[in-house]
């Protein structure tokens, strides 16, 4: 079987075709590839927030959402706080999980292999020693994450593997993650 029939057999939700069309037109049109996502956030009271996404600049022009999107961060109880929404770092974890899991989807899709659950499980160790001001040696984020996926699909398990290191590769998250940017704060 070619690829053009394992990719129309492959029912994934995942639309290879226009994701093709889109990486040819950012190909030939390189300033097109630049976007800059924006995040806004609002202090709700106490450590409880909620940050909101709506535009973002991609394809040389001002893009909207189809509608705002939220998500809402606090801390538990064990922090002495609320619990009324998950913590920033297990945002962060469910990022990672999501870019790779949404990767996992499209690149099965182009290699034609059907997938009938993914599941993903993700886990970041801390210590609160350096959040807390206790042991400024202690680094405030994650010393370790690890992912481990369940993937039930009409693929040998090399190839199931093959998929996820793919998706690895081209995930924003886990390069945000592994490979941090600038990162610039400023009050005005």
């Amino acid at each position: 079987m070619n690829i053009q029939n394992q990719m129309t057999t492959a029912r994934n939700g995942v639309n290879v075709d226009a994701l093709r069309e889109i990486r040819t037109a950012l190909t030939d049109m390189p300033p097109a590839a630049q976007f800059t996502f924006r995040a806004s956030c609002e202090w709700l009271g106490g450590v409880h927030s909620r940050s909101t996404v709506e535009t973002f600049f991609g394809a040389c022009a001002e893009q909207t959402h189809r509608m705002p999107y939220s998500v809402e961060a606090d801390h538990p109880l064990v922090f002495a706080a609320p619990d009324n929404a998950a913590t920033p770092v297990e945002i962060v974890l469910s990022a990672l999980a999501s870019c790779l899991t949404g990767g996992i989807a499209a690149i099965a899709q182009h290699r034609g292999i059907q997938l009938h659950s993914v599941r993903s499980t993700v886990e970041g160790d801390m210590n609160l020693h350096g959040i807390l001001g206790i042991d400024p040696d202690v680094r405030n984020g994650f010393s370790a994450i690890r992912v481990t996926f369940e993937i039930e699909a009409d693929a040998s398990r090399d190839e199931i593997a093959a998929v996820v290191a793919q998706s690895q590769k081209r995930s924003a998250v886990f390069d945000i993650i592994t490979n941090p940017g600038n990162v610039k704060v400023m009050v005005r």
